[in-house]
Parts: structure tokens; sequence; C-alpha cells
């Protein structure tokens, strides 16, 4: 085994993302060469500190190629030692949300059903300065500028429950990556997508290739603003902890006279996809203007948003899901919790 010095960052990595006592790791491997450098690594730090490491590939069969590329996957991961699973979309639509949600869910299934609580994949600090460039043409703040963070919860629910995205890579380049499978004489697969101008990301990728200053520069950006970012985190975190309740299967309880007008949108998107169940916040504008009436000396009549119904009495605000919608599950309560969880343990 190649020496461990010299996989220093991505050990260390592993190591603070990947606890003890959470069951085996998962890695998701589409054959790509992040992923498949992704599984590389992980494979060294596994057998370094004696964990359990199980592969996952999720067949989107939107592409002929794409079973063969899986069976590619399963045939390097015996080769490795490696256990592997290919997951499939049973009902394939060629459109990227519906897939992205397919694939999470897919593979926070099967890896709760190995008993796993951490997924491994393979975004590098290409993929970050992507983000970067993709959300500040959408006019992101600066929270979302941050980019990704190296570890956030499952991004569906309730499959994803108790899972963690872990993303180890999120400072290395993709040029390292791939001269060091070479090293290794491992090959990967290139998706066809990924030089298809149609797709934004390709775009801002190929401006990316064209200028190193650029990327250097919102490298730098990046390191500020995720520092800051996990001072928000924690700030949100214990927030929830010290003043939020769940007061019912269906209701929540909120004292946000503490958080600033920016934070308190942010912590009322986070109430709002506890409440109702959903997987994604409602639109940054409209929770900034509610998160200011709500604020507001001023008296409030109430408001909908987002499928929650949004109350005050005093300097308590409620939220419970909005008339006619069914009470949510009791799992979809437990997502504050978890959340809360979280952006705590990062203090």
């Amino acid at each position: 085994m190649r020496q461990l010095e010299t996989l220093t960052p991505a050990l260390a990595a592993l190591d603070r993302l990947c606890p003890a006592g959470t069951g085996p790791v998962g890695v998701a491997v589409s054959g790509g060469s992040d992923s498949l450098a992704l599984l590389h690594l992980s494979h060294d730090w596994a057998q370094a500190r004696g964990r359990d490491l199980i592969a996952f590939t999720f067949d989107h069969r939107l592409r002929d190629a794409s079973a063969g590329e899986a069976v590619r996957v399963g045939e390097i991961c015996r080769s490795l030692g490696i256990r592997h699973e290919t997951l499939q979309w049973d009902a394939p639509v060629s459109r990227q949300s519906a897939a992205r949600r397919a694939r999470h869910a897919a593979l926070a299934c099967a890896l709760k059903a190995q008993g796993g609580a951490i997924l491994l994949t393979g975004h590098t600090a290409d993929d970050q300065a992507e983000t970067f460039l993709m959300r500040a043409r959408q006019g992101s703040t600066w929270y979302g500028l941050a980019g990704m963070q190296a570890l956030s919860p499952s991004p569906v629910w309730p499959e994803g429950e108790g899972v963690r995205i872990a993303r180890p890579l999120l400072t290395a380049r993709r040029s390292d990556l791939r001269h060091m499978l070479k090293s290794r004489g491992a090959d990967w697969v290139e998706d066809p997508t990924n030089d298809n101008p149609v797709y934004e990301r390709v775009r801002m990728r190929q401006l990316l290739a064209g200028s190193r200053v650029l990327h250097a520069r919102i490298s730098r950006c990046l390191d500020d603003l995720g520092a800051l970012r996990a001072i928000e985190d924690v700030r949100l975190g214990r927030w929830l902890r010290d003043h939020v309740c769940v007061s019912g299967p269906a209701r929540i309880t909120a004292d946000m006279t503490m958080l600033g007008s920016e934070s308190s949108a942010r912590g009322m998107g986070i109430l709002i996809q506890a409440v109702t169940g959903r997987e994604t916040p409602p639109r940054r504008e409209n929770l900034q203007s509610l998160a200011d009436r709500v604020r507001a000396p001023r008296a409030f009549s109430g408001a909908t948003l987002g499928g929650a119904m949004v109350s005050r009495q005093g300097a308590i605000v409620h939220l419970v899901p909005e008339a006619g919608l069914d009470g949510p599950d009791p799992l979809l309560i437990r997502r504050l919790g978890d959340l809360r969880g979280l952006l705590v343990g990062q203090a």
C-alpha cells in the first residue's frame, strides 16, 4: 500500500468526518475520476484504520453505457477487496432534479440497510469553484457563496434521515486526483455530459479552465466565506437548541428575537422545512420578507409560506402545516433535531 504520509490531507479529512461507531462507511462511485480517486483514497484509509467500507453505484439508466460503467466499478471494487452494490432507478426521467433526488434516496436507503450513516462523495475544489460562480450569477448571499460543506445532512427526506454526506476531497484539485490515478494504473470513465455546454456547470468549468488566476481568487474567497459560515452555523445550531421546540406532532414554536435579519430568514427556512417535510426551503427573498415582518414591532396578522402557516404571539413564533394538508409524519419533525445536532456539533 502507498505510503500513508502522501495521503495525509485525505486521511485527516476522513478521520474527522467519519467518527467511529457509525457502522460501515459508504462511498458513492460513478466511475468518473473524482469518485474513483475517492474510492482508492478511502480504501487506503479504511485499511489503515480498520474500518469497513462499502461502495455504491447508482445507475440512472439514462445512457446506454451506464450499465456497463456500473459493472466496471464493481470489477474495480472486487480487485481492491471492497464490497460493491449497484442501485438502479426504476422510473428514469431526463430531469436533473429528479435524478439527483432518486440517487440520494437510493444511496441513503442502501447505506442504512447496511447499518451505515456516513456516505462519502467525491466533490472537489473544482466543484466548489464552479458552484461559487453558478451561485454568484444567481444572486446568492455570502452564505450560499461559501459553497458545499464538508459534512451535511442527506438532502432527501424521509429516506435520508440520519444519513450524513461527507466530502473529504473539497480541497483537492481534479488534476491532482487524476495524476494519482494514473500513477496507480487506474482508468476512469468520461461522462459525455461533462463536456456539454448546455449545462451551466460545464460552462463554468470551461471558464475556470482558461484562468488559473480566477480559480485561485475564488479559492481564497471560499476559505474566508467558509470560516464565516461555520460561525453562522454554530449560532443557528445553538438557537435551534435553546430557543426552538416541537410543541406537538405538527407544531414548532420559536423565539427569533436574538437573531438578526439575515439569520432570521435562514432560521425561518429551517423551521418551514421541518414542519412541512419539504426538502428545500422557499425562495430567499420570500423568507427574508417574512422574517422581517415577524421581527417587526408592529402587529403581525400571520402568513403562509412554503406550505406552513406562521403566526406570532408576543415574541414567540408558531409554525404549523398549511390548512388542508395532512399533519406531517413524526419523522419529519425529527429533522429539526437532526439539523440541530449537526450545526451544534460544529462548535
